[in-house]
């Protein structure tokens, strides 16, 4: 990256919506007698009485849905200028702005009372880690007697009420006026304090305006997202863009990678609060030591300025080691003492879809995991390699998405060959493109390194019954997700019931031949 057009983009700031213009937009409302009772960017949720906000997107442009928008009742428009001229056969008040999510999180903010005010928000944001991290997050403030709650990749989830999800939701952050409810609905509810996914999408397209951030985490940065940013110092100066809030008080931040430690620096230069979190570098504010892991769990010992301590975890993979070191600096910087705080990321476990393992009854050791990534595959089989035993064979079943970055595909295959003894390329979520064609630029020419199953519960089972007791198979890409998507459809699957399946099978059948030989 080049790190003068860096530092130039960090000097800039945030592009937030200038007081005067918001104020601007307000009194334009009052002039022509708007007082809108809700708030819609989605023509086919619009209601009577909503203010209506109409945006060019990615996939596509809302602009074209504004006559549907005013059948369903909505009492004014606002419309994004660029490309687009107002039809002047729309009899209600419209409002031509430049930025239109930009203003729409603020006023979203503003609508429902500010609601992230009265709450301790962190904002997490990283290739990987981000949905452990958050969840982890809320989990250890839970423990320390807060009331907590986390927005993100498996929905919206407040734990004075218990761990199930409030809501689910279609994307890692929500839009930005699903996402000020939510934070009106979590206040009500009586949360204190709310972690939330920020992802490089939601960051480029201003979901987080008007959200009062305290503290904010990077985790990592590696090849992803690439089809919607262009270029890898795009996709990092999106995840930038969460530094530069003018409410962010704390940054917690992993050196180990490269691009946290220029980012580090260059927020002290600016003069930035940063926790810094390692589990390499000693001159790191977190420091983990003396590393040790097994399949059961893991042990280390952590050095900060607030003092040193042995942690005992569940929790296993070095890479979750880290995702606890940076779940450690935002716990200090909402006031937690060290030693209370070492105390609640000691309890954590592995968040659902994350290196979860299936049927700890069977004599099998079977991992579902969100992995989609190649650094997120490495990471992930790195850990399950290491940690197998020497006559081991570790099995991998895993695809790629359907409409997404094309040119990860063979760097995954790479990344599952590095570690895998077999590897099984099956689908994954292929939306509106062919098994055949993504299984083809995975395996790119190498088609006797991999066995071919596009269907993925044929695949899983395979894999399975290919393993024996010390084997370990890794089920990668879908973790938590209970769907796939194919051609426009979301059909019900989930990995974890798949497996749990089969192992039962396998279990029952070895049990029935075990009992015939005893008689």
């Amino acid at each position: 990256m080049n790190i003068s057009s860096f530092e130039h983009f960090v000097q800039s700031g945030l592009f937030e919506l200038p007081n005067h213009q918001y104020d601007e937009f307000r009194q334009q409302l009052s002039r022509l007698d708007v007082a809108p009772l809700g708030l819609s960017n989605d023509s086919r949720s619009t209601q009577v009485g909503d203010l209506f906000f109409a945006y060019s997107g990615f996939n596509q442009d809302g602009r074209i849905h504004i006559a549907e928008a005013i059948r369903q009742g909505c009492v004014a428009v606002v419309w994004e200028r660029d490309g687009w001229t107002w039809d002047l056969t729309h009899k209600v008040p419209n409002f031509s702005w430049i930025d239109v999510r930009g203003l729409m999180g603020q006023f979203a903010a503003n609508f429902f009372g500010d609601p992230s005010n009265d709450l301790n928000v962190f904002g997490v944001t990283g290739t990987n880690g981000k949905t452990s991290c958050v969840n982890w997050l809320a989990e250890a403030l839970f423990a320390l007697g807060r009331e907590s709650a986390c927005i993100g990749t498996l929905g919206t989830k407040i734990l004075n009420k218990g761990v199930e999800p409030i809501h689910g939701q279609v994307r890692t952050t929500p839009d930005a006026i699903s996402l000020q409810r939510t934070f009106h609905e979590l206040r009500v509810m009586g949360a204190s304090c709310v972690a939330i996914e920020a992802s490089s999408h939601a960051l480029s397209q201003n979901r987080l305006d008007g959200t009062k951030i305290n503290t904010a985490i990077f985790t990592n940065l590696s090849h992803e997202h690439l089809d919607y940013h262009g270029t890898l110092e795009n996709y990092a100066k999106a995840k930038t863009r969460l530094f530069m809030c003018g409410s962010v008080l704390h940054a917690v931040i992993n050196v180990d990678d490269d691009f946290g430690m220029l980012l580090a620096n260059t927020l002290r230069r600016h003069g930035k609060d940063v926790i810094t979190y390692s589990c390499l570098s000693a001159s790191a504010n977190i420091h983990a030591t003396n590393l040790k892991m097994s399949l059961q769990g893991s042990s280390f010992q952590v050095a900060t300025p607030w003092g040193s301590r042995a942690i005992e975890s569940s929790v296993i993979g070095d890479f979750n080691i880290s995702n606890l070191l940076a779940v450690l600096g935002g716990l200090i910087c909402s006031g937690e003492s060290f030693d209370s705080a070492c105390e609640a990321i000691g309890g954590l476990k592995h968040p659902e879809g994350r290196l979860q393992r299936v049927g700890r009854e069977c004599d099998r050791f079977v991992y579902v995991d969100y992995a989609h990534t190649p650094d997120a595959l490495r990471r992930v089989l790195g850990t399950l390699r290491s940690l197998a035993p020497p006559d081991a064979r570790v099995i991998t079943v895993f695809g790629a998405g359907g409409d997404r970055d094309k040119d990860k595909r063979a760097r995954m295959g790479d990344a599952v060959l590095e570690f895998s003894d077999l590897a099984i390329v099956t689908t994954d979520n292929p939306r509106d493109e062919t098994p055949e064609e993504i299984s083809d630029q995975i395996i790119c020419g190498r088609e006797s390194q991999f066995i071919v199953e596009l269907n993925r519960r044929t695949a899983i089972n395979r894999a399975i019954n290919l393993s024996n007791e010390t084997d370990i198979v890794l089920i990668a890409g879908k973790g938590h997700e209970i769907y796939q998507e194919v051609w426009g459809n979301k059909i019900p699957f989930n990995d974890y019931l798949v497996a749990q399946e089969c192992l039962k099978e396998l279990w029952h059948g070895s049990n029935k031949s075990e009992d015939s030989l005893r008689v």
